[in-house]
This record gives C-alpha cells, structure tokens and sequence, in this order.
C-alpha cells in the first residue's frame, strides 16, 4: 500500500494539497493596540509597528461552499510582524465551524483551531451587507464583522506578505516540537462571465464585544478600519515549510 492510500483511510482528513473551490474571503485591514497583541507572538517574531506604535492586523471571514474537508467557515486574524529580517503576517488566532479542517490546521502548521458557532448572512435583511458573527461557547458573541461592496478592485490594491505560524506539540516522554512555519500553496482569483476578477473593496467593520482569555479576540479591537475587500479564490494548500526551530528555545 503506498503511503498516500494509507493516509486517505487511516486519517480525517486526506493527503495533500487540500483543495478549495469558490473560496469566498473578507479581508479587513486595520491598526490596533499593539501591547496586547505582542502576548501572542512566539519568541523570535516580533512587532512591525506603524510610525504611531500601533500593530498593523487583519482579520479574515471565509466562507467555503466547497473543500476537500467539506463546507465551513472560518476566522482568523493576522498581525503584521518582522521575523529574521523578513515581514511575515502571523496567525495567532484562528476558529471554524467543522471540526476536520481545525484536525488538519492543528496537526500540520500547528493553528490554534477551535470550534466555533459562525453565521454568514448576506441579503435584504442585511441591508446590502454581508454579516459574520461568531460565538465561542454559542450566546457568548466574540466577533462581529460586516462588509458592504462599493466597487471592483485589483490585486495590486493590496500588500501580500507570507502567513507564518506556530505549531508546539509536546508528544511522547514529554518532547516538546516547537517550529515557525511558513505556509505553503497557491491561489487564484475567480474570473467573472465579462472577464473581470471577482475581487471588491467596500466598507468593513468589525466589532469584539466580549473578553475572554481562553479566547483573547478582545486583543485585536481595532483602533482604525484601513480598508475591506472580498474576494472569490480557488486555491489549494501545502504543508508549508519550517523556517525556525525554538525547541530549545526557553
């Protein structure tokens, strides 16, 4: 049996890439209080501050219609950051509502996944906006986010940088794998029926009612909104590549 057939049947999740089609993702961009945030950074991914001291974040809303993992939705924020003279965005924070793509997200580029009750809504009743809530446990509302589409954009609209994250695993006899690992994949823009790319800036919100430390959202409270685009992607991911060893970090 080749090592591929014995993953599909022995694991939740199967080999990859893991593919995703008609991927719809909010990203709002915005500035925050970077005290707080810089708790959630791993040794040797520091802050790249604005000229004001404040941290640069993004958090992302998707909506998956379809994946290898099957339907769901996720949440996830960014913090822009230095790591060995290269700018990186970090994912310190980050949720869905299926629980295969967080087994997946935890094993491979080590996530801090959990599950989470989301909502997306978008309709008359939203008044022309799309509308994302998430509750961790559900009732206890963590996140508010609303985007409204105002015109068409480009790609060179916006600042791409390498997403890298953290997986700390402690496994057998009590050894500890810490790595930073930049994540691996490609992606591509959906193209409309007239030829255009299904990518739009609008006005994007976001709102964190709740504090909670076994879930800081709270620490991204955005002090300014600095854009909001959507886009439609197919893309695909890989395991990515480590970039760092803290193991013997203490």
């Amino acid at each position: 049996m080749d090592i591929n057939t014995w993953f599909n049947q022995a694991n939740t999740y199967p080999a990859p890439p893991w593919a995703f089609r008609g991927s719809n993702q909010i990203a709002i961009n915005f500035d925050a209080e970077a005290d707080a945030i810089a708790a959630l950074l791993p040794p040797g991914v520091t802050m790249d501050l604005e000229p004001d001291g404040s941290a640069r974040c993004e958090i992302r809303i998707c909506w998956y219609p379809w994946s290898v993992y099957g339907p769901f939705h996720e949440c996830y924020v960014l913090v822009r950051t230095r790591h060995k003279d290269e700018t990186v965005w970090f994912l310190p924070l980050i949720m869905t509502d299926n629980d295969i793509p967080t087994s997946c997200g935890r094993e491979v580029w080590g996530y801090a996944k959990k599950l989470a009750t989301m909502s997306w809504q978008w309709g008359a009743h939203t008044g022309g906006q799309v509308v994302f809530t998430m509750e961790r446990p559900a009732g206890v509302r963590l996140l508010t986010a609303t985007f409204a589409p105002h015109r068409r954009a480009l790609p060179t609209e916006r600042v791409g940088h390498h997403v890298m994250s953290h997986r700390h695993i402690t496994g057998g006899n009590g050894n500890t794998t810490s790595e930073l690992i930049l994540v691996g994949g490609s992606k591509a823009l959906h193209v409309s029926a007239n030829g255009e790319l299904d990518m739009w800036a609008g006005q994007g919100s976001i709102s964190v009612p709740s504090a909670s430390l076994d879930d800081p959202w709270h620490f991204v409270k955005p002090t300014r909104i600095n854009n909001a685009y959507w886009m439609i992607t197919d893309f695909a991911l890989e395991p990515g590549r480590v970039v760092d060893d803290l193991t013997l970090v203490r």
